[in-house]
C-alpha cells in the first residue's frame, strides 16, 4: 500500500490542553501493564525449556533423589541455565534416602510366575524367603481378627471399600507388620499392567517388612485363586535398601527492592521406573522457562522472586521441608507450587483469600486464554506447598488441564518425555511469570498466618485427620 502525504494540522490551545490531559491520564495505565505484552511474547515465541527437559530425560535418565540420574540432570540443567545467564546456588542437606534393588516376587504355587512389582520407598533389604499368600481385602485391622497373617504374605486391594475410607498404604503396612505378616502386596487399581510407585512413609524410616505394588491383572489373578480356597505360595527377595543421602535444592534468585520474597517451586526429582517427563518434568521445565522470562524482563520489582527446584518430594517432601527450615528467618510472602502442571485453566488459592486479588489482576490480562476454572480456593495435601503452609505461608497452585497420557502413567514406566506438550509449557510459564511479577509488585497485602490460625485452617478444610494419619501433622 502506498501512503499519501498529508499535512499535519496545527493544534489550537484547547486541543493542546486536551492532548496533554489524555497523555497524562493514559501514561499511568500503560506503565502498569508495560511488562504484560513482553511476557506474553517471550513466553509464546521463545520456549527453551522443552528441549532442556528432553535432554535431561533422554541423556540423564530418572531423577530419584540421590541417584546418578538426579545428579546428571542437575549438571545438564546448570549448563543450560548458564547459557541463559541465570545463576543458581545449591543448598545442600542430608536426609534419609532409598535405592531400588533387583527385588523379585515369584509365585511358586500353583505354578511359577515372576510378578511385575515395584518396591515402595523405604522398603529395606530382606533375605530370600518363601511363604503362603493370604487375601486381606482392604487390609483393615478387623480382617486380621478372623484371618491369621503371621509369617504369611498379605495381599491387599486398593479399590474403594464402599462406605469406609480407604487405608493409606503406610497404615496398611503398619497393620500388617504388627500382625506378624512377612510382606505385603498392594493390588494397583488401574488396569494395563501398570504399577503405582510411592513411598512407604513420609519419615524415611524402614518399613519393617517388604511392601510392593503389583499390577491389577496379576493381583486379580491371585485374589481369584485365594477366594476359591486355592493354595498360593510365593518367594520374595528384597535388595532395595535405605541409606542417608546428601542432596540439594537448586535456587535462582531475582532480587527486588526488598528481601521479602515470593517463592515459586517445583520438585526436581522423579520416581525411577520412567523418566519423570510429566511428574515432575513439566514443573521443572516451567521453572526454567519462568527464569528465562524473568531474566529477559530485567524489571526492578518491589519484592524478591525466588525460584526453587526441590529435591526429594517423592520420598517425603524433603527439599521443601529443608528449604523452609533453612529460610525460617526469611520473610516469605507467598509460595506457588507447580506439580504436574498442564495448560492453565485458572488458579487455586488453596484457602488463602488474600492471594485472590493478584490472581484476578492476572486473569484479567489474559482474556485470550480459556481460563474457564477462574479462581478456586480448595487446599490439598502431599506436595511441596505443605511445609510452607505448616509455617503459615500462603500457598497456591495453578489449575490446569492434562491430557490423559500425561496422568495415565503416573509413577510408572510410561511417564516419559514423549508425553510432554510444549505448548502447555509456554502457556503455563507465561501466566505464572505474570503472576510472579504481580505478587512481587508490592501492591497486594498478603500476611502469614499464626500457628493457631493454621490449626483452625486445617480443621476447617478437613485436612487435619489425613495429615495425622500420615504422621505429618506438626501441631
Amino acid at each position: 500500500m502506498i501512503m499519501k502525504d498529508y499535512a499535519i494540522p496545527k493544534l489550537d490551545a484547547s486541543m493542546k490542553k486536551l492532548f496533554l490531559f489524555l497523555l497524562l491520564f493514559t501514561l499511568p495505565i500503560l506503565s502498569q501493564d508495560i511488562n504484560h505484552p513482553s511476557v506474553i511474547a517471550s513466553g509464546i515465541s521463545s520456549n527453551v525449556s522443552y528441549d532442556i527437559l528432553g535432554r535431561m530425560c533422554d541423556e540423564a535418565g530418572h531423577r530419584l533423589m540421590g541417584s546418578l540420574g538426579n545428579i546428571r540432570s542437575m549438571h545438564n540443567m546448570r549448563e543450560e541455565l548458564a547459557k541463559l545467564g541465570i545463576a543458581i546456588t545449591l543448598e545442600n542437606f542430608t536426609v534419609p534416602g532409598w535405592k531400588r534393588g533387583n527385588d523379585h516376587v515369584m509365585v511358586k504355587v500353583p505354578f511359577e510366575r515372576k510378578l511385575r512389582i515395584a518396591a515402595l520407598g523405604y522398603v529395606g533389604s530382606a533375605p530370600l524367603f518363601t511363604a503362603p499368600i493370604v487375601f486381606m481385602y482392604h487390609g483393615t485391622t478387623d480382617r486380621y481378627q478372623t484371618t491369621n497373617a503371621r509369617d504369611k504374605i498379605v495381599l491387599v486391594t486398593q479399590d474403594n471399600p464402599g462406605g469406609k475410607e480407604t487405608l493409606l498404604r503406610y497404615e496398611a503396612i503398619d497393620i500388617a507388620r504388627e500382625n506378624g505378616a512377612k510382606a505385603i502386596l498392594f493390588i494397583n487399581d488401574k488396569p494395563g499392567g501398570q504399577l503405582l510407585c510411592g513411598t512407604g512413609n513420609f519419615h524415611g524410616t524402614p518399613t519393617g517388612i517388604p511392601a510392593f505394588s503389583i499390577t491389577f491383572e496379576e493381583g486379580e489373578w491371585l485374589k481369584r485363586l485365594l477366594l476359591k480356597g486355592k493354595e498360593v505360595v510365593a518367594e520374595v527377595e528384597t535388595l532395595s535398601d535405605c541409606m542417608p543421602v546428601e542432596t540439594f535444592n537448586i535456587v535462582a534468585t531475582f532480587p527486588g527492592k526488598k528481601k521479602d520474597k515470593v517463592v515459586i517451586g517445583a520438585h526436581f526429582d522423579s520416581w525411577d521406573l520412567g523418566q519423570g517427563g510429566v511428574d515432575n518434568g513439566v514443573g521443572t521445565a516451567l521453572l526454567i522457562e519462568i527464569a528465562r522470562i524473568l531474566k529477559q524482563e530485567a524489571q526492578t520489582h518491589e519484592n524478591t522472586i525466588e525460584l526453587v527446584w526441590f529435591n526429594g518430594e517423592e520420598l517425603g517432601l524433603w527439599g521443601a521441608k529443608k528449604y523452609v527450615e533453612m529460610h525460617a528467618e526469611d520473610t516469605i510472602l507467598a509460595m506457588i507450587n507447580m506439580d504436574m502442571t498442564g495448560t492453565p485453566t485458572g488458579f487455586n488459592t488453596m484457602g488463602f483469600e488474600d492471594l485472590m486479588p493478584a490472581c484476578k489482576v492476572v486473569l484479567g490480562q489474559y482474556q485470550g486464554m480459556n481460563l474457564k476454572s477462574g479462581i478456586s480456593n480448595n487446599p490439598w495435601t502431599n506436595s511441596d506447598h505443605i511445609p510452607f503452609m505448616f509455617a503459615g505461608i500462603p500457598s497456591m497452585v495453578l489449575q490446569a488441564h492434562l491430557d490423559e497420557p500425561m496422568y495415565k502413567y503416573y509413577h510408572d514406566f510410561g511417564d516419559t518425555f514423549d508425553k510432554v506438550n510444549k505448548k502447555y509449557l509456554s502457556e503455563a510459564a507465561t501466566l505464572l511469570s505474570s503472576l510472579a511479577l504481580e505478587l512481587a509488585s508490592g501492591k497486594h497485602e498478603i500476611k502469614n498466618r499464626s500457628r493457631e490460625e493454621m490449626i483452625t485452617f486445617f480443621k476447617k478444610h478437613n485436612l487435619e485427620d489425613r495429615l495425622k494419619r500420615q504422621k505429618e501433622y506438626p501441631y
